[in-house]
């Protein structure tokens, strides 16, 4: 059963977080209230190249950071907002605007973060047993990696996140694991360090 999960995890990272690196990873996310009218991964038709909203966005590929809308999932990376205007990257290095209006709503990386499954992009960021370069490590080697965050936290310039595991291997959610917790790092400047799986 283990292994059909992280199967299927795998799949849906591949298909809703499957970028590389972006060029910056802003503020939060706008989120669109109604992905599924992307499902024929048509571009939403309010998007634009300047932020006084009058001039369309064309010859950009549009693909926002989390792309699944069949599952509920379009999400735009966001660096900055404002009340008139979200500024956007419509996918891993170009920039846009959308209308603050109802269409979409702003998310933070916190509110985004937390309950979700992570994996380490690099076994350079080891499983710290507090938020603190100088904690002790936490040894974790499962092949199948499935890390659930609880909690984040920003210290000296640091970002971190509390996670749950389970040093079986076992799913994390299973009601019969006796989980372990430790605390990594998610992002360095403008680096992703986790792979995010909102839907596991």
């Amino acid at each position: 059963m283990k292994y059909f999960i992280a199967i299927l995890c795998s799949s849906f990272t591949l298909f809703s977080w499957g970028q590389k690196q972006p060029v910056a990873l802003g503020i939060g996310f706008a989120v669109a209230n109604n992905p599924h009218e992307f499902v024929d991964y048509s571009t939403p038709q309010n998007i634009y190249s300047n932020k006084e909203l009058s001039v369309e966005l064309k010859g950009v590929k549009v693909h926002p950071f989390f792309f699944k809308p069949d599952y509920g999932l379009y999400h735009f990376i966001c660096v900055e907002k404002t009340k008139s205007y979200y500024k956007v990257l419509v996918n891993d290095s170009s920039f846009a605007f959308l209308p603050n209006d109802s269409n979409y709503q702003f998310m933070t990386w916190d509110s985004l973060l937390v309950g979700a499954i992570v994996e380490r992009i690099t076994q350079n960021n080891p499983i710290k047993a507090n938020a603190d370069h100088a904690s002790s490590s936490i040894s974790y080697t499962c092949n199948h990696e499935r890390l659930e965050v609880k909690r984040v936290l920003k210290k000296e310039g640091d970002y971190w996140i509390e996670v749950a595991f389970s040093k079986n291997c076992e799913d994390v959610n299973s009601s019969n694991n006796k989980l372990s917790f430790g605390w990594i790092k998610w992002r360095e400047g403008n680096k992703l360090l986790v792979k995010i799986m909102l839907l596991c």
